[in-house]
């Protein structure tokens, strides 16, 4: 799997992941959709012990941080895994809500020597340790502002956006728990 550089991985340390739908189409544009990205944190959780620090899920795009326990396979291997989950769940709910569109688009660009029937994310992904509390922060800004920017507009205020961690780092809760960074 391609990443955009060569990436630190630092086993048990916060990562900054960054991941995106191919050709950026909007697909997290239902609950039972973004449903499949808590699905695949509790898996890593339960099966690994990695815990989310944040998030957001965008229409076509997903950021997180996440501790990575050296229990998880290395992070190539764990965004694979994520991605084929998640891709799976994907077609499965295009199809139940007949979304022929964009199933075509996504079997047109299947690698089909390869077997693949669907093409749901772009190959790259964007990985960054956190190394300092300064960074961590910086980017869990820029997550929890990224609904808020002016080309997405999705929201008002960080805290308002449903798909993210802004929400349990003003009130203490929000739709999918998170481990909060204590200073």
């Amino acid at each position: 799997m391609a990443v955009r550089e060569n990436k630190i991985f630092i086993p048990n340390a916060i990562h900054f992941i960054t991941f995106t739908i191919l050709g950026w189409r909007i697909v997290f544009y239902q609950r039972r959709y973004v449903d499949l990205v808590y699905k695949w944190f509790d898996y890593m959780n339960e099966k690994y012990g990695n815990e989310i620090y944040g998030y957001v899920i965008m229409p076509n795009h997903i950021h997180c941080l996440i501790r990575i326990t050296d229990k998880a396979p290395k992070l190539p291997v764990l965004i694979a895994n994520a991605k084929r989950f998640l891709a799976y769940g994907i077609v499965d709910l295009l199809k139940e809500d007949n979304n022929i569109n964009l199933l075509n688009f996504f079997a047109k660009n299947a690698r089909v020597k390869d077997g693949a029937r669907h093409k749901i994310f772009e190959d790259r992904y964007d990985s960054l340790p956190i190394l300092s509390e300064e960074f961590f922060f910086e980017k869990l800004n820029y997550i929890h502002k990224n609904p808020c920017q002016k080309k997405w507009y999705l929201a008002d205020d960080p805290e308002k956006y449903l798909y993210s961690s802004a929400s349990n780092y003003f009130f203490g809760h929000g739709v999918y728990p998170v481990t909060i960074y204590e200073m």
